[in-house]
């Protein structure tokens, strides 16, 4: 093709058609010009689609990431509800409430299980994906990107009431024996429910320990001397509460990220 319109300019020179020649030479370009238009508007158009394609899979792996979190936050709510109220037990017993458990046993595991503690964590690799690589603006849906950013940019489980010390877990293991708190740990330990593709871990709601009840008894007297572990309990119990309104307003705002999510992907 090229040899071709060489070979018109050659002849068109030759015959001393300079004004031809000249209109030719411009016509070419303006055809050369077209054509790199063309040629950089498809490209444009592939790169569009690429571009589109792969905001939908990042949709499709976002919306995996919301269920999965909303699994997260539903198992981590029922474990503080389960301390909160392992937490109040063994506040009846130090304040002789007419209403707390007569048996040391159950005493002794209602104060070790307020202790217990899980560790949050957040279903948000896809989201740091996208800020890492640059390519959240991949997400042409402004509404989206804003749920995304104001849900993502503060980790709830790395933020408010989830970080707070808890300073009766440490002031109970450091006054509880050992051979009980090994024993509760035996007995009464993390159980692990399967969800969807993941387990999360609970408080067994009931645990048989073998454990001599004078001895148990004297435990429990031991440790009800101790004022600190009484007010180390009131703090544990509100910060649990606290974190439980904190992980219903985070599933407040998680349902509408998956709301807009699920808009997406039905469109």
């Amino acid at each position: 093709m090229i040899k071709f319109f060489r070979k018109i300019r050659q002849n068109l020179l030759e015959e001393g058609k300079t004004s031809k020649y000249l209109k030719y030479a411009i016509g070419e370009i303006i055809l050369v010009v077209i054509g790199i238009l063309i040629a950089l508007q498809i490209n444009n158009w592939n790169q569009d689609r690429l571009n589109k394609d792969l905001e939908f899979q990042y949709y499709e792996r976002l919306l995996d990431d919301v269920g999965e979190e909303k699994l997260i936050i539903e198992a981590t709510l029922n474990y503080s509800k389960q301390v909160s109220e392992h937490a109040k037990s063994a506040v009846a017993v130090f304040e002789n409430s007419s209403n707390a458990n007569p048996d040391p046993v159950a005493n002794l595991v209602d104060m070790y299980q307020a202790s217990q503690l899980l560790d949050p964590y957040s279903a948000s690799s896809t989201y740091q994906e996208l800020i890492a690589s640059g390519q959240i603006n991949l997400i042409q849906n402004d509404s989206i990107k804003t749920a995304l950013i104001r849900y993502y940019d503060i980790e709830w489980s790395e933020s408010g009431v989830a970080v707070l010390e808890n300073t009766y877990r440490k002031n109970l293991r450091g006054k509880m024996p050992d051979d009980v708190q090994a024993k509760i740990r035996s007995a009464c330990g993390d159980t692990y429910v399967k969800t969807g593709n993941s387990y999360f871990p609970k408080l067994p709601e009931k645990c048989d320990i073998q454990l001599d009840h004078n001895y148990a008894k004297s435990v429990v007297e031991a440790l009800l001397k101790d004022e600190s572990l009484k007010n180390d309990l009131r703090y544990l119990i509100g910060n649990e509460e606290g974190k439980q309104n904190d992980l219903m307003y985070t599933m407040v705002q998680l349902e509408n990220l998956n709301m807009l999510l699920e808009g997406i992907n039905n469109d």
